[in-house]
């Protein structure tokens, strides 16, 4: 061999010899980092927590947990059937009052109970007074920080007019909306519909009317 052809040789040796030692110390390209390409995974579970393992509900109201809440509001007649004589417009404006409780059974859905009192003066100058006693179920949801609920009740009241009483069925049917004003408190406004038949029986048969009355009245509800 020629001295020329082993000074060649010897160079590209000395310039080829680095070569590995660069190659170990450059990181390996990932597939990650190649054109549409995953990363393949580690093993562990990087996947986001399954929601139907979570505690948590879309509502707020839980199974197990308890409203208590109060009423006061205006009582205004809306009709008596079939009219006799002036009717609802026999009846002055009147009050109510109320208290309610609710136990919830399932996410959003109560039953409870309502107790409540309303009083309406007549033009010729007597009284009306009603005491109802009711079942409720309502159904509750939440847009914080609002509040709203769907409710009917069934039950009893007692009415007493000029002196002479009565019991008999009844029904309601409302709505409510409220602003939570903290962890234990909301207020809003409860619009609700009263049915009160007055049912007669025999010789006084034809005494039977059907009255109805609307509730508007500004509710407080604490959160047990």
């Amino acid at each position: 061999m020629k001295l020329s052809g082993v000074a060649v040789l010897a160079a590209a040796a000395l310039f080829l010899l680095p070569l590995p030692a660069l190659a170990a110390d450059k990181p390996s390209l990932r597939l990650a980092d190649a054109p549409g390409q995953e990363a393949p995974s580690d093993g562990g579970d990087n996947s986001a927590p399954d929601d139907s393992a979570s505690d948590s509900s879309d509502n707020p109201f839980l199974p197990g947990e308890q409203l208590l809440g109060v009423s006061a509001g205006l009582q205004i007649p809306w009709f008596i059937l079939p009219k006799t004589g002036e009717g609802a417009a026999n009846l002055k404006l009147g009050g109510n009052f109320g208290f309610q409780y609710q136990y919830f059974l399932s996410p959003g859905f109560s039953v409870g109970g309502d107790l409540a009192a309303s009083y309406n003066a007549t033009i010729g100058g007597l009284s009306l007074f009603i005491l109802p006693l009711c079942a409720s179920a309502s159904y509750w949801w939440t847009k914080l920080p609002f509040e709203f609920t769907v409710f009917g009740e069934a039950g009893v009241y007692m009415m007493r007019e000029n002196h002479e009483g009565i019991i008999d069925p009844m029904a309601k049917a409302g709505v409510g909306a409220y602003w939570r004003l903290s962890s234990g408190w909301s207020v809003g406004l409860k619009p609700t519909f009263w049915l009160i038949p007055e049912i007669h029986y025999g010789n006084y048969k034809s005494l039977t009317q059907t009255g109805g009355f609307i509730e508007t009245s500004l509710s407080a509800v604490y959160h047990l």
